[in-house]
């Protein structure tokens, strides 16, 4: 099977391969570390970087190195398993 691409299809192609291979990188870069900033530890969490302000105002651990704060990936797992309840399952029935 062959494609024909025309220049602005094939620079289209081109451009979203080395975006993907970048984020790529970028990700596998950061799962390594231990340690990592706000935005970083947000975007690992999957939760906005205020979430993790608010966290870190209930306790959540937070190292404080020359003024910068890093978070500990397995710290903070294990803060939120400590934080978590079983589900209250409600017994409603549909009316």
């Amino acid at each position: 099977m062959e494609f024909k691409l025309d220049e602005s299809q094939e620079t289209e192609i081109k451009t979203y391969v080395f975006d993907v291979v970048k984020d790529a990188i970028k990700q596998a870069t950061t799962t390594s570390k231990p340690y990592l900033n706000r935005k970083e530890i947000a975007k690992y969490f999957g939760v906005a970087e205020s979430t993790i302000t608010y966290w870190a105002s209930l306790g959540m651990p937070v190292a404080v190195i020359d003024g910068r704060k890093l978070y500990g990936k397995q710290s903070i797992t294990n803060w939120l398993k400590s934080h978590e309840m079983p589900s209250q399952r409600q017994n409603k029935k549909p009316v």
